[in-house]
């Protein structure tokens, strides 16, 4: 039995149960014979004596004490941009269980080189210096297929795992929030590229667009080697922009779970208004 069936099976047995203990109880309530009235007994009025007058006051309740308010939580402060990368990676870092993003991230003007990224992906580019993450690591993963030379193996797929699976783990909601904390900043960073008259949140949903119109690339995937670099042999596949070829790197199925993510994130994204102010 798969893991769908065997919850929905937990789930359809917990629903009997349930149905059977309410009908249960309306069966046995509807079966007890009602208790019989007691008799009516008729007295002659007797006379009431008027009670003495009570010269003592009552005593006074003692007053609770009430419990004082918890003092609310301090505003975050937003850092300056030059003193942001600790504060800012360990926003970063919260966004996955035990600090497990601490691997993949730089430390070093962190934010800047997101926005940077986050830019040059937005036109479907990847960045080959100055990333604010670390590569996988290991090589590309390339087998012989006979005849037909070499093809992408399904080992290299594995490389991209780890942060696939972090990704799709990320609380949304936490990851907007903080979204909308750093904005200023992150707006501050895209000026410094020049765009000053640009919102750096439209440029963010362009990037998740970018990753959106990856298409599926039928497998295997023929590579060559002119030089030191693997290529696709397909001059279409080789044509596509970086952020195109990332996703067929890191395979079908971890492609879709980025693809997934991404809908959810940018569904979110697009209710957000981000001030460009502190």
């Amino acid at each position: 039995m798969s893991e769908h069936q065997s919850n929905r099976g937990w789930i359809i047995g917990l629903a009997v149960i349930a149905t059977v203990a309410i009908a249960a109880y309306f069966i046995l309530s509807a079966d007890k014979p009602p208790k019989p009235a007691p008799p009516v007994v008729t007295e002659e009025p007797q006379p009431q004596e008027e009670p003495a007058p009570d010269l003592e006051p009552e005593p006074a309740e003692p007053e609770t004490a009430q419990p004082a308010p918890e003092p609310a939580e301090p505003e975050r402060e937003l850092p300056p941009l030059n003193d942001s990368d600790e504060t800012f990676r360990g926003d970063l870092l919260s966004l996955a269980p035990d600090g497990a993003l601490g691997r993949w991230l730089v430390s070093d003007e962190l934010l800047r080189k997101w926005v940077a990224a986050v830019n040059a992906a937005s036109s479907g580019q990847m960045m080959a210096k100055n990333r604010p993450y670390k590569a996988p690591q290991g090589e590309l993963a390339v087998k012989e297929e006979g005849a037909t030379g070499m093809v992408l193996s399904e080992e290299n797929y594995q490389r991209y795992d780890v942060p696939v699976r972090l990704l799709a783990m990320m609380d949304t909601a936490k990851a907007v929030d903080l979204y909308r904390f750093w904005y200023p900043r992150l707006q501050e960073a895209y000026g410094e590229l020049g765009m000053r008259n640009q919102s750096f949140h439209d440029v963010v949903l362009k990037a998740i667009d970018q990753a959106l119109a990856a298409s599926e690339a039928e497998q295997p995937i023929q590579l060559v080697r002119p030089s030191v670099y693997y290529k696709f042999a397909d001059p279409k596949l080789e044509r596509l922009p970086g952020v195109h070829k990332l996703m067929i790197r890191m395979g079908p199925d971890n492609a879709a779970r980025v693809k997934e993510k991404l809908r959810e994130l940018k569904a979110e994204l697009e209710q957000v208004s981000p001030s460009a102010g502190d």
